[in-house]
């Protein structure tokens, strides 16, 4: 983690450096790569590295062996809910992937690979997870910028939870590994300025098919150096899903969790 401040300021160096020799360049030299657009154009992310600050919450309904629950039950010897959020914290994620572009459509792929966790004190509340999310939409241009997009997420997740109930003292354990195909639809506005490409995004999925909801959106910028992208952005990822039959001590139950990641992201693509 303490490498990332460094990561982002030698890239944001990189494009100020490079920035700066391309426009003291010979100007038809320098306009060239943008003279002349081929019909598509594909780019390739061997690596991006994106900072998540993660927030979760956890509820654990309908546990006969905690007197009044943790929040949701009564207050006097009968069963209830047992819940909980997080605090947020700095983690890393790391991403791959790729982009087709043409005039009127556009398609891409990327896998994420986040290892997330955050905890609160009072009461203790600690949820960790192990995410892989893999994704991939297509695009079909209908105004000027803005797309329509279509296309899905597949989430595994290694799930770890944990609650400390201090009045009752116990602490309630639950692991789960589910995975999940959830259907996405939503927009997509890109627009060319020089040599950077902008993009903004938003889509909404889930429907109750795989997850609950599943909510993804964000910001990007492409500066075009010739074969090569460095990119900088910021994204969002929401996710509620509903994971039944998880072990909770020695009851089995449903576990509702809601899990915020956002933050910032750099990486570089090649083109061809």
């Amino acid at each position: 983690m303490t490498r990332l401040p460094a990561l982002f300021a030698l890239t944001f160096l990189s494009i100020g450096l490079t920035g700066t020799l391309a426009y003291g360049a010979d100007p038809a030299q320098a306009s060239a790569p943008t003279a002349a657009k081929r019909p598509w154009r594909v780019t390739i992310y061997p690596l991006l590295v994106q900072a998540p600050i993660f927030g979760a919450s956890v509820d654990l309904p309908t546990l006969p062996s905690v007197p009044g629950g943790g929040g949701g039950g009564g207050g006097n010897g009968e069963s209830g809910d047992v819940n909980g959020s997080t605090d947020v914290k700095l983690n890393a994620a790391y991403l791959a992937g790729f982009l087709v572009q043409a005039d009127r459509w556009f398609a891409e792929a990327n896998g994420t690979w986040a290892d997330v966790s955050a905890e609160r004190q009072l009461p203790r509340v600690n949820v960790k997870t192990k995410t892989l999310i893999a994704a991939a939409r297509g695009g079909v241009r209908v105004f000027k910028g803005l797309s329509a997009t279509g296309g899905f997420h597949h989430l595994s997740t290694d799930l770890d939870v944990s609650l400390d109930l201090p009045n009752q003292g116990i602490t309630l354990q639950g692991r789960a590994k589910p995975g999940f195909w959830d259907p996405m639809v939503g927009a997509d506005w890109r627009v060319e300025l020089g040599r950077w490409d902008l993009d903004a995004y938003f889509e909404g999925g889930g429907f109750g098919v795989g997850t609950d909801v599943d909510l993804d959106g964000g910001v990007r910028g492409d500066y075009r150096l010739g074969h090569f992208d460095l990119r900088i952005g910021y994204g969002f990822t929401h996710l509620k899903s509903t994971i039944a039959d998880v072990s909770i001590g020695q009851f089995r139950r449903t576990l509702v969790l809601n899990q915020t990641l956002h933050g910032p992201s750099v990486g570089f693509g090649i083109t061809f």
